[in-house]
C-alpha cells in the first residue's frame, strides 16, 4: 500500500507569519515528515523557503531583525499601485533562498495568487519561483501588484487565506493547517478575559510565554485608547473580510489538523517581532500534538 503523504497549508498573515516557522521546527522535531507544502500570502514565503530545505536561513536572516532594518527594507511608492515597491525585501530573500524554479523544491509547493482582473484565484505549481512567491504576497494597498501574462496579480488571501484545497490538489491525504487570522477581531480586553492562565500541562516555555502576553495586554489596556492609523484601518478591514471567506471555504473543505498560533500583540508590519511569532508558532502545534504524532509513524 501506498504511503500517505502529508501536506502542510500556510495560511496569511503578514508579519503573524513568521509563526509557520515555529510550527514547521514543531513538527519537525516530532519527526512528522511533511510531503507537500501550500502556502498563501506570508505562509507562500515561508512554505517556498521550506521546500527548498532553506528554512534555517530563513529563520536566521528574520531572527535578526531590529525595528530600523524593517524600516529600511520598505521602499515607498506612491506610483505603483501599493506603498511599497517590495523590491528590497525581495532582493534579499532571493540571497536566502537562491533557488529561482519549482524544480529545485525537495518537496512539492504551491503558491496562491489573485488574478485582480478575474477576482479568480491562480495556483503556482511550475516556473518561477520568485514570481509566485512575489505575487501571493502583494497585500493590496500595501504592496505593488505583478505583472502576470496581461494580468495583474495580488495576494492571494483575497481568495483563498488558508490554501486547504491547493493542498490536497498537490496530492495530500492528510492536512495540517495553519490560520494566522483567527484572532484578527480580538481587543487586548477581549484577550486578557480570555482563559491565558498557564496550567500543569503547559510546558516551561509556555507558562513564560502566557506571563509575557498577559503582562503586554494589560500594559496595553491600561492606555488610553489612540485612534486607529490608515494601515491599521485598511490592515484590519482585509482581516476581517479574510475571516468571513476562510471561515466559509473551511467549512465545505476543512483540514484534518487545525493549528491556530495565538499572537494577537504582533500587527501587520511587526515583521521585527519573529521570535515572538516563532514561539506562537510551535505553542500552537505542541497544544495540538495528540492529533499530530499519529502521524509521525509510517502511515500506509
Amino acid at each position: 500500500m501506498r504511503k500517505i503523504k502529508i501536506g502542510l497549508a500556510l495560511g496569511s498573515g503578514a508579519a503573524r507569519g513568521w509563526s509557520h516557522i515555529g510550527v514547521i521546527n514543531a513538527l519537525q522535531r516530532a519527526g512528522i515528515e511533511i510531503d507537500i507544502v501550500a502556502g498563501c500570502s506570508i505562509g507562500s514565503l515561508v512554505g517556498a523557503a521550506y521546500a527548498c530545505g532553506r528554512l534555517p536561513a530563513l529563520e536566521e536572516w528574520v531572527r535578526s531583525f531590529r525595528y530600523w532594518d524593517v524600516l529600511r527594507l520598505m521602499d515607498l511608492s506612491w506610483r505603483r499601485g501599493g506603498l511599497l515597491r517590495g523590491e528590497r525585501v525581495f532582493n534579499h530573500y532571493r540571497e536566502v533562498l537562491p533557488f529561482a524554479n519549482f524544480s529545485h523544491c525537495q518537496r512539492r509547493f504551491g503558491a496562491v495568487a489573485t488574478n485582480l482582473s478575474t477576482g479568480r484565484e491562480l495556483w503556482f505549481t511550475e516556473g518561477d519561483l520568485h514570481h509566485a512567491v512575489r505575487a501571493s504576497c502583494s497585500m493590496p494597498g500595501l504592496m505593488s501588484p505583478v505583472p502576470h501574462n496581461g494580468y495583474w496579480l495580488v495576494d492571494g488571501a483575497v481568495v483563498n487565506p488558508v490554501p486547504v484545497s491547493l493542498t490536497r490538489a498537490l496530492g495530500a491525504d492528510v492536512v495540517i493547517a495553519v490560520d494566522l487570522q483567527h484572532d484578527a477581531h480580538l481587543t487586548q480586553q477581549d484577550l486578557l478575559s480570555m482563559n491565558l492562565s498557564s496550567n500543569e500541562s503547559d510546558s516551561p516555555v509556555a507558562q513564560r510565554w502566557h506571563q509575557r502576553l498577559r503582562d503586554q495586554l494589560g500594559r496595553l489596556t491600561a492606555k488610553r485608547p489612540v485612534a486607529p492609523t490608515a494601515m491599521e484601518i485598511m490592515s484590519t478591514s482585509i482581516q476581517v473580510l479574510e475571516n468571513r471567506l476562510k471561515r466559509n471555504r473551511m467549512a465545505g473543505d476543512p483540514p484534518d489538523i487545525l493549528l491556530q498560533p495565538l499572537c494577537p500583540q504582533i500587527s501587520t508590519l511587526d515583521f521585527h517581532r519573529a521570535d515572538a511569532a516563532i514561539a506562537a508558532g510551535r505553542l500552537a502545534a505542541e497544544k495540538k500534538m495528540d492529533e499530530l504524532l499519529p502521524l509521525a509513524r509510517s502511515l500506509s
